[in-house]
């Protein structure tokens, strides 16, 4: 009888600890499984059955991206204002419908504007989620739920590239629609785990009174230390690129070892996320560990760098192979550490009242490294080869001290204060 109590007690402690991020833990499995799915056979079904080229395929989505950026401090300012849950909710419904319509596009027009319209929920997704957990989890539970958020998506988009696979061998247009279709139904999934969350909003204070309401505080753009946090974690994100275009090209065209390599690391740096991810956010729980986990994180990142480079000047495949797995490793703890301090740091110096606005602008850092970092760290390693590795050791320590430089403790920040509890909005709001 002790035995199975510890075993339920272990299993217990293992997952979240509360109603409400045990949904959006779950949310996250469900949603990112989808994707997986969409992303898995959407660049063959538009080109083999939509009409597209190639490079009308790379260009739609290209200024769907970028229209996606312009608008996500404006969705998380609705977010502010109406609450994330209920903006979720309409993203989700958003998303479904979308990812249906994609099964009517028929050339380049139709496929831009509706990649245009579903980017902009698209892109708010992410920072939408991060507000939703802001405003229903507070103390160490709310980055503790971001760390079960990011290794269960690791998880359901495993699961959704596997189930995709089926589709690909089958190669039928059906089949590929099949895989739309299971997207579409992954975000109404969403939508209804979504609903059984509270509707928790933060008061909106009037100014009458001299007290400072969402309207009238400092937008992100003009408060110089987020703008430093959130460059620098767009520069330390890059780690991001580096394993997802970068890896597999250096491997075949710089090193003598296998190129199956590229897979035995994406392999190990997925299962070593979602094993690891939460017990990282640990001992991260307020401003200044975070500030030190950043600065682990830009060291660990700036090592790998280094062994990568060296890797291209290895000769025999075995100590090509060794200094792979050791820089994957490396890289691996470094983006571990760097995402649980990114949530502790965004969390803590974004003002209560205006969170929505503020981690949508935080997530913009990921999103123009993502956007980008490809096509600057492919251009940078074609031109210098392996010292485009060191020019990128050199930059993640840089990054971090401008992160220091924005996120050191100061009387009066957000995070130094009691947070206010936020209340269930009323019925007539």
């Amino acid at each position: 009888m002790t035995e199975k109590t510890t075993w339920r007690t272990r299993l217990t402690g293992a997952l979240p600890a509360t109603r409400e991020s045990r949904i959006i833990a779950l949310n996250a499995l469900v949603g990112s499984t989808g994707t997986g799915l969409f992303l898995a056979g959407s660049a063959l079904y538009f080109t083999r059955f939509a009409g597209l080229t190639a490079t009308e395929l790379g260009l739609g989505l290209g200024i769907a991206g970028l229209v996606g950026l312009a608008t996500t401090v404006p969705m998380g300012r609705l977010a502010d204002r109406f609450g994330p849950r209920n903006m979720m909710l309409l993203v989700s419904i958003w998303r479904a419908v979308g990812y249906i319509a994609y099964l009517r596009v028929e050339g380049f027009t139709e496929f831009l504007v509706t990649a245009c319209l579903l980017y902009v929920m698209d892109r708010a997704g992410q920072p939408l989620n991060q507000a939703l957990v802001g405003r229903l989890i507070t103390g160490p539970e709310r980055n503790r739920t971001m760390a079960f958020v990011r290794s269960l998506r690791n998880v359901g988009f495993t699961v959704g590239f596997g189930v995709a696979g089926i589709a690909l061998n089958m190669g039928t247009a059906t089949a590929f629609q099949v895989l739309f279709l299971g997207n579409a139904l992954s975000f109404l999934v969403v939508f209804c785990l979504l609903w059984l969350l509270p509707d928790v909003r933060v008061p909106r204070k009037g100014t009458d009174d001299g007290e400072e309401g969402a309207d009238t505080l400092v937008p992100p753009l003009r408060n110089w230390r987020f703008v430093a946090v959130t460059a620098a974690t767009g520069v330390l994100f890059l780690h991001d690129a580096v394993l997802t275009v970068v890896l597999p090209l250096w491997i075949a065209d710089h090193t003598s070892a296998p190129i199956w390599m590229f897979t035995v690391l994406v392999t190990a740096n997925t299962v070593i996320t979602v094993l690891a991810q939460v017990r990282v956010t640990r001992h991260i729980d307020d401003l200044a560990s975070a500030t030190r986990a950043t600065t682990h994180s830009a060291v660990l990142l700036s090592l790998a760098c280094l062994i990568f480079a060296a890797s291209g000047v290895l000769d025999v495949p075995a100590w090509a192979v060794a200094a792979l797995v050791v820089a994957l490793l490396l890289l691996t703890a470094g983006e571990l550490l760097h995402s649980a301090s990114s949530w502790e740091i965004s969390f803590a110096l974004s003002p209560d009242a205006a969170q929505g606005r503020y981690l949508a602008f935080f997530n913009m850092g990921f999103s123009v490294a993502e956007i980008g970092g490809p096509a600057v760290m492919l251009w940078l390693l074609s031109r210098a080869g392996a010292v485009g590795w060191l020019i990128l050791a050199v930059a993640f320590p840089l990054a971090a001290v401008l992160s220091w430089a924005g996120s050191r403790p100061r009387p009066g920040d957000p995070g130094q204060q009691p947070e206010p509890s936020a209340v269930p909005a009323t019925t007539g709001s």
